[in-house]
């Protein structure tokens, strides 16, 4: 589990930071930017949730995972492969050819996570194992891929982005394809003379409108999450305008989700205490402040600071949302639960990467006091609507709602 969390995150630590670079580096625009960076949330919107239902149907979550792993790397190949034949640079870097091929991996992409975030909390209800424990070597993975790539990308060139996203799909294949078979989940035994049926599968969305205080989460959370879209989709050309370069870049990534890996190992003394509102709030007010200050160009050391909030903006909520679908939702509401949530974080985060393409033509690093409007927002959400976890605020392996 943990390897398969390792391989998904190595890609994000390659395609976050320095992805936006390479498309800037081809000539795209700021607006062009934003339309590519977000179309993989316009996909998780579109595609995630049938996805993530659909998978609910196989005993074997091993088979979905493996698919949709293959699907990414197979559509994602044709942007290096590109530039191996003559005319091929040129076609790749027609943004409606990129639309369309980046869509096409992001179907696959997309759902892997809540797939693998499912799986997660499954294995730690059947087994007991911390959950945080687990995902944090998708944090180590993260840090170590984008330290790579910012010193590969510092010495051989913004060209090579493509190719090191590319060998991350790869590597994401193989874990999935080497995944053990105690992952697959027991049938259901039946007496004799009886018929084995599976439990009733219920659509995500199903979860998410009739669990009390469950739509206030997932949009709270949402708009906690999407408030990074700035910084995903601009950040590192923020920071490359001010003047830092692509290694600092990358050391500022993975110090912020270094923070991020420390949450995690702690995970369950914090949840234990604060419980999920209290991790909503507090990662929502983090937030808020970090991307207060990032508004006004701090330089290299501040800005390293200030990723120390990372821990707060993005590890806090996350850890928030699967305390509670733990809590809340039944064993094979898992996949579809998280799939919803994908959809709802996805949306709320295109809109606003949507947006930070024009927010950053017109003002620059500024426009992250968008994003802390949109942190504001959630965290007053989640304090008006008291969010409140059966049993604790402590995630038991075995509780179900």
């Amino acid at each position: 589990m943990a390897a398969l969390f390792a391989a998904y995150f190595a890609g994000f630590g390659v395609f976050l930071p320095f992805f936006p670079v390479w498309l800037d580096w081809i000539g795209l625009s700021a607006a062009w930017i934003a339309v590519l960076v977000s179309a993989p949330l316009v996909v998780r919107v579109m595609t995630t949730s049938m996805v993530t239902d659909a998978a609910e149907r196989f005993d074997d979550p091993r088979k979905p995972l493996l698919a949709l792993a293959l699907a990414a790397m197979v559509a994602f190949a044709i942007v290096p492969a590109a530039s191996l034949f003559a005319g091929g640079p040129d076609l790749i870097a027609t943004p409606w050819v990129l639309l369309v091929v980046i869509g096409l991996m992001a179907v696959g992409w997309n759902a892997l996570l809540p797939l693998s975030d499912a799986l997660g909390i499954q294995l730690s209800r059947q087994s007991g194992a911390d959950y945080g424990r687990v995902r944090v070597w998708g944090s180590i993975a993260f840090v170590a891929s984008s330290f790579a790539a910012g010193a590969v990308v510092d010495r051989y060139g913004v060209q090579t982005v493509p190719w090191l996203v590319l060998a991350t799909f790869g590597a994401l294949v193989l874990v999935c394809a080497a995944l053990p078979r105690s992952f697959v989940q027991p049938k259901v035994v039946s007496g004799p003379g009886e018929v084995t049926r599976k439990p009733k599968l219920r659509s995500g969305w199903v979860f998410f409108l009739r669990r009390k205080g469950a739509m206030s989460v997932f949009i709270g959370a949402g708009l906690m999450q999407a408030s990074h879209a700035f910084l995903y989709g601009f950040g590192s050309l923020s920071w490359a305008a001010q003047g830092f370069s692509e290694t600092a870049i990358g050391m500022l990534w993975a110090f912020g989700v270094f923070c991020e890996i420390v949450l995690f190992a702690v995970s369950a003394t914090i949840i234990a205490r604060l419980g999920a509102r209290g991790l909503l709030i507090l990662g929502g007010v983090g937030a808020t402040i970090r991307w207060a200050i990032f508004a006004f160009s701090p330089d290299l050391a501040f800005t390293g600071l200030l990723q120390i909030l990372h821990g707060f903006s993005f590890g806090m909520t996350h850890l928030a949302l699967i305390t509670y679908v733990q809590r809340r939702a039944r064993p094979r509401e898992l996949r579809a639960a998280q799939g919803v949530y994908g959809v709802v974080s996805g949306g709320l985060m295109a809109v606003a990467t949507l947006a930070a393409g024009p927010l950053y033509a017109a003002f620059g690093a500024m426009a992250y006091l968008g994003m802390g409007a949109m942190t504001a927002l959630g965290v007053v959400i989640i304090f008006v609507n008291r969010v409140r976890i059966p049993g604790g605020a402590r995630v038991q392996p075995t509780c179900e709602s």
